[in-house]
């Protein structure tokens, strides 16, 4: 579990997959409830996926008499095209039904960071704020709770978008960038690992944000991490192979490297749609044994659905081994890419 306080604020970095991670949510809000000294008696939900687990944890919060705020962009542009488009449909309707005007479900097109959705402090009171945990949610939640820079928003779109873009924002956004670049896989070895990597990373970069110099200064020697991953991904890049027409595969293994180092150097080739990594470690692997990453090329994503090559009723879920939240980002386990993606990359036209 990360969790920090935000200008005194309680955050809670999780995703909703599972009943546990409801139940989670709920004794952290209710625990930072017996300390909140505050008058009101707001949870702010901020970029966190919309699944049925999500809508549980809201539904049981609000019967709490806690008044629960919504604010996403992964709602779905246009008509749901397969069957988790159409969980996240449900989902989000029956989270407009539930909070009425707190629920504000909007798209990464219109809404590019989630940090847009929220002003200066809006939730400096809340009793808690459950954040997805990446930078668009930390980013999100420090804005909600009262802590901004100038140019945060733009730093925030860029963070949350292609890996090459996330270390092109301002000096301070790109110590986050480099430093969530080597942030260790989660390991099932090492199960806490990179939990408790990314909540030193995360506290950091807060107290850096404003103003700690130590901090700060932890978080350049971070960076200097980051120049060996991105050496590291070069020599990755030079192996890759075509397994589709383009598609290519890297093999990272359980190596540290840097994607936006990875994918600029695989996107340089303007035949290239989709990349795809093969690794022995994160949230799929971990159960699995390895993972495929796939990410569509920026220049191909608004005519390259990934969701399309999944079955008509698969879930998002790391147990059945899948990721999907957004179309041009799929994470699968090795069965998956083999049985599903795979055959059907090669067979497909786009």
């Amino acid at each position: 579990m990360i969790s920090l306080k935000i200008n005194k604020v309680p955050t809670l970095f999780i995703k909703a997959f599972t009943a546990a991670d409801v139940q989670q949510i709920l004794d952290f809000v209710r625990a930072a409830a017996v300390y909140h000294s505050g008058r009101g008696n707001d949870v702010l939900f901020i970029d966190t996926p919309i699944t049925s687990y999500t809508v549980e944890a809201v539904g049981k919060l609000c019967s709490e008499e806690y008044r629960v705020a919504f604010r996403d962009h992964h709602g779905i542009d246009g008509e749901p095209s397969n069957s988790r488009e159409k969980q996240v449909t449900v989902s989000t309707a029956k989270l407009q039904h539930l909070l009425g005007d707190d629920c504000r479900i909007t798209i990464r097109r219109l809404h590019p960071a989630c940090s847009t959705l929220v002003s200066i402090g809006e939730f400096a009171d809340a009793v808690a704020i459950i954040a997805d945990p990446d930078a668009d949610g930390l980013t999100a939640a420090m804005k909600a709770a009262g802590i901004y820079y100038e140019g945060l928003d733009d730093d925030a779109a860029k963070l949350d978008g292609e890996p090459q873009l996330q270390v092109t924002g301002t000096p301070i956004s790109q110590l986050l960038a480099k430093g969530m670049a080597t942030i260790p896989s989660y390991d099932s070895k090492k199960p806490k690992e990179r939990e408790i990597a990314q909540q030193k990373l995360f506290s950091d970069w807060v107290s850096a944000v404003s103003g700690d110099e130590s901090a700060k200064l932890r978080l350049e020697e971070k960076a200097l991490l980051y120049n060996q991953a991105s050496e590291a991904s070069r020599k990755i890049a030079d192996a890759a192979v075509a397994v589709a027409p383009g598609v290519v595969l890297v093999d990272a293994g359980n190596k540290l490297f840097d994607p936006g180092t990875l994918h600029a150097v695989l996107e340089s080739d303007p035949e290239r749609r989709i990349i795809v990594v093969r690794k022995t470690l994160g949230p799929i692997a971990a159960l699995h044994g390895v993972q495929y990453s796939l990410a569509v090329v920026k220049r191909y994503q608004d005519s390259t659905n990934l969701q399309k090559l999944l079955a008509a009723d698969s879930i998002s879920n790391p147990e059945v081994g899948v990721i999907s939240n957004v179309s041009f980002l799929l994470h699968v386990s090795e069965e998956v890419w083999k049985s599903t993606i795979l055959p059907g990359l090669i067979k497909q036209s786009w």
